[in-house]
């Protein structure tokens, strides 16, 4: 294995060099293939921003060299293959997609690339800089390497603001220089620093009132001659001398119009046929569209107010997350007139309302996380603004047909027809018998009242009817954060059409049966998410998300308190569930370059029946497995503990390996091979236990860290942005056997066999977390 193994490494690197060194080889005589520009830096002062240098001067190298994927230089490649007659389809493809000409040394303009150096230095303070090159040639390339003798930095002294006359004005200015210090005494010079400050001046005197004015109104002068130290210098902050007079004068709103029902293809006059006026605010529709009490809440714009741009964004936010509009237009009208100087602005807010009706039918290709494959036919009904405030109503309706794939092979045993319809009523407002604060400021909060069916026959073993009833909240208070509190949740699963298989299954194993017996789940849900991943500028972002269950507290606290005793409780007839369920999810992802990425993931479920549970209901339970878990194994293939079932091929392990407890680990290294496939390095761990022990020695103990599975593999992702397939192969590192956890300790890839009991291939969409 271990002389294969180097084979396969000795050709894969030789097959890298051939390619690496062919592409220099048609080159023309005398020309050499460029390959980059090295930086090297000499200060004069403390190495205190040598990184900050290297940053601001990493994207000084003008023109860039050929792209190298994997030490290889494909679409040069592939561009020189196309220029003669042996060009395959293969390289064809490749060139139309990444294809590459050959940068070469004398593409290179040496005495630009410096000047963009001593420039991007001068930005960052360093000034009178000296810088040298020298071409490093070898046979067929070559690389320019630039030795940078770099000044001292300039350091800021003082900052100051030159007043221009007018009072509330300059205090403005004077008091955010003082109170937010956006430039501190003492501190490096940069430009944009200085960038950064004008704008956040300019932020600030439009967020007073200052309609007109901009960033360009205002320069920075420094003086490095009135200062008693070296390599120093005081900057002044003054408003330019051409600056419109407007741009001085503070603005408040003065008349608001709301337009509910605006259309572009109608005039004004068709408009005006009823209004109404809310503290002062004239909403204004032909017919009564949307109404007026239902709106002003989500307003932020108030009469007599001063101009506020963060205002009229939030305004634009809320009114957007109504999700009734098509477009929103916020325009601003200048009355003539200014009065002790301040000046009034007219409002005018124009909203296009999106189609109130509409109807979707979807076939899709289904694919689950346990595994689970087939179509599926989806159709959906959609009513905006119902009872003209906002409010949608969504009626569908789906009918599906799945089976399970393990292991490449379709299990015809696991089969499923699965219909269900749905009606959900989602109101942007919070409606509850307790008052609660409606005046959210980042978003609009929603209730939300759902009522579903679903009907799964599971083929070969039983029917399942599931019945849900959900009334709960969400919002957000910003960008990141979501909240979702679903005070009544009750879900309550029919269990019928038992074959004889399954009721055998069930009476060899008291502890499934009595998780299907306990169908009746009624309780109160939480889920908290916090999610970073949305803001591409961070190089390291993180997702966490939080999840409580809470099941059966109420109503055994309330036949408590009425003397029912007992752990075998009953409501209505019906056995039901008592448990609490946490979850636990964290990730990582830290970018790696321009495309790669190092992604890290932590799961801990924690699920606590009690009372009338002695084990969590089948559908609150926790698998391990599969395509989002342990790749390397089979989906419901751990667990729990060290449990292995007797027989794997009739499907009653899909069933029976579940627990109440799980732990899991993995972490992903991703990165892009051609165009848009990626490829991916994982390694898994993980498994599940039950909290109270049954006959399949499952319970979880202080030695669950060597009941952990491990497994390693490799993955291939077509990435279309908005659509993801994938494809992982994993290998089990770590597995369970008869006589407890144990490490491979050979790995026979040219066995059959062995690959088939310890290789799992797995085909999802979008990626695994």
């Amino acid at each position: 294995m271990k002389i294969k193994l180097i084979h396969i490494a000795l050709f894969l690197s030789a097959s890298v060099a051939f390619i690496a060194c062919n592409t220099t080889k048609k080159l023309a005589e005398g020309e050499k293939l460029y390959l980059g520009r090295k930086i090297k830096l000499e200060q004069t002062d403390k190495v205190n921003f040598k990184q900050e240098i290297l940053n601001s001067l990493a994207e000084v190298n003008r023109p860039k060299p050929n792209e190298k994927i994997g030490g290889m230089r494909i679409g040069l490649w592939a561009n020189q293959k196309v220029q003669d007659s042996s060009a395959k389809f293969l390289a064809k493809w490749i060139n139309k997609k990444i294809g590459e000409k050959e940068v070469l040394l004398k593409d290179v303009n040496i005495n630009n690339v410096e000047k963009l150096i001593n420039n991007r230095l001068e930005n960052l303070g360093y000034y009178n800089n000296k810088i040298n090159h020298r071409v490093i040639e070898n046979k067929n390339t070559a690389l320019i390497q630039y030795d940078v003798k770099v000044a001292n930095r300039l350091i800021i002294s003082d900052v100051k603001y030159e007043r221009i006359g007018k009072n509330e004005f300059d205090s403005l200015i004077t008091l955010f220089l003082r109170e937010e210090k956006p430039i501190k005494a003492n501190s490096p010079f940069s430009l944009q620093k200085l960038k950064n400050t004008r704008d956040e001046v300019s932020y600030y005197l439009r967020s007073n009132g200052y309609y007109y004015f901009t960033a360009d109104n205002l320069i920075f002068e420094a003086d490095t001659l009135n200062t008693s130290l070296p390599h120093h210098a005081n900057l002044k902050l003054s408003v330019k001398k051409s600056v419109s007079e407007l741009a001085l004068i503070p603005y408040k709103i003065d008349d608001i119009k709301i337009y509910p029902n605006y259309s572009l293809n109608s005039n004004d006059s068709s408009q005006l046929n009823d209004t109404t006026s809310i503290e002062g605010i004239e909403f204004i529709q032909s017919h009564n569209f949307f109404r007026a009490d239902r709106m002003h809440p989500y307003l932020f714009m108030k009469e007599g107010e001063s101009y506020n741009p963060l205002n009229e964004r939030w305004t634009n936010k809320r009114l957007n997350q109504l999700k009734t509009y098509r477009f929103i237009n916020i325009r601003y009208q200048e009355d003539s007139v200014i009065e002790n100087g301040i000046g009034n602005l007219d409002a005018s807010i124009y909203l296009s309302p999106l189609s109130k009706r509409s109807f979707r039918s979807e076939l899709q290709a289904v694919s689950k996380s346990n595994n689970f494959v087939g179509p599926s036919l989806n159709f959906e009904y959609l009513n905006r603004n119902l009872f003209k405030g906002g409010e949608a109503l969504r009626l569908s309706s789906k009918v599906g047909y799945e089976a399970q794939i393990n292991r490449g092979n379709i299990s015809t045993g696991l089969n499923s027809i699965e219909t269900g319809v749905a009606a959900e009523l989602i109101v942007p407002r919070l409606i509850s018998l307790f008052p609660l604060k409606d005046r959210f400021i980042y978003s609009v909060p929603s209730t939300k009242f759902k009522l579903s069916y679903d009907l799964l026959n599971r083929s070969q073993w039983f029917n399942l009817n599931s019945f849900l009833a959900v009334y709960g909240f969400e919002w957000s208070p910003n960008l990141y954060i979501t909240h979702n509190l679903n005070p009544i949740s009750i879900n309550y699963i029919d269990v019928g059409n038992e074959s004889s298989a399954f009721l055998n299954l069930l009476s060899a194993n008291p502890f499934l049966a009595r998780s299907f017996e306990q169908q009746f789940i009624p309780g109160l849900t939480y889920n908290f998410q916090l999610n970073q991943l949305i803001d591409n500028k961070r190089s390291s972002r993180f997702y966490f998300a939080f999840g409580a269950d809470f099941s059966g507290n109420t109503l055994a606290l309330i036949q408590n308190l009425g003397g029912v005793k007992g752990d075998n409780k009953r409501f209505w007839g019906q056995s039901y569930a008592q448990f609490s369920r946490f979850d636990f999810d964290l990730r990582h992802y830290q970018n790696i370059g321009e495309e790669s990425r190092l992604v890290s993931r932590v799961f801990t479920g924690l699920g606590l029946p009690y009372g009338n549970s002695v084990s969590l209901p089948y559908a609150k339970q926790y698998f391990a497995g599969g395509p989002n878990s342990v790749r390397a194994f089979p989906i419901r293939s751990l667990g729990p503990g060290n449990y292995q079932p007797s027989n794997t091929t009739d499907g009653t392990s899909f069933f029976d390996q579940a627990g109440d407890i799980k732990i899991e680990a993995n972490i992903e290294y991703r990165f892009p091979l051609i165009s848009y496939l990626k490829g991916a390095v994982f390694t898994d761990a993980g498994n599940v236990w039950l909290r109270n022990d049954d006959n399949r020695n499952g319970q979880i103990s202080s030695n669950w860290i060597n009941e952990m599975a491990i497994g390693s593999g490799l993955g291939l992702r077509l990435d279309i942005e908005f659509f993801v397939i994938r494809l992982d192969v994993a290998a089990q590192i770590r597995k369970p056997t008869p006589t407890g956890f144990e490490w491979q300790d050979s790995f026979q890839l040219g066995n059959k066999s062995w690959r088939q009991e310890n290789i799992n291939w797995n085909f999802g969409i979008g990626y695994p977390f």
